[in-house]
């Protein structure tokens, strides 16, 4: 009987604090919303940009492929607008060909790189050539065009001593 008493008691205190406590909650205007909330959000976004990367680096490999072809036309196929009026098949082949008589020919490829910026994406790809290596990087847009390419030198490691 004393258990039933106690229980009955705690029931008593219990219950209504727990419903001042329900009560108490935020207004709809001062509500927040829950981390997760934000955080699929940034998920979403981020395989939003994985996938962008993703076609940013085939997109790139395919483009080397031709450039080693040497067909400069299949090249500049997936270039926007702005790429094709400043560096065409012709320009590209005539670029490629200059590279070659200073490195001589592709030897492989590395592993790339990718990065988001400004809303680009944008892939380094190491290459090495006969004489030297070489960083190509790719920017792509959203629709997955190329936007910007550039073969710069791989940077040289300092010299110890």
């Amino acid at each position: 009987m004393h258990r039933k008493l106690i229980l009955a008691t705690l029931a008593a205190l219990v219950m209504p604090a727990m419903s001042m406590a329900a009560g108490q909650q935020h207004s709809a205007a001062t509500a927040q919303n829950h981390p997760a909330a934000s955080a699929h959000a940034n998920a979403t976004a981020g395989e939003a940009g994985a996938a962008r990367i993703e076609t940013c680096t085939a997109t790139t490999n395919t483009l080397i492929d031709h450039l080693e072809k040497g067909d400069f036309k299949s090249a500049t196929s997936n270039f926007d607008a702005t790429m094709k009026a400043n560096l065409g098949a012709d320009k590209l082949g005539q670029f490629w060909k200059q590279v070659a008589s200073q490195v001589g020919t592709l030897q492989g490829r590395g592993t790339p790189r990718n990065m988001m910026y400004e809303g680009h994406a944008v892939i380094t790809l190491p290459l090495h050539f006969e004489k030297g290596d070489a960083n190509a990087q790719v920017a792509c847009d959203a629709d997955g065009k190329v936007a910007g390419f550039f073969l710069r030198p791989a940077s040289v490691p300092a010299a110890s001593g």
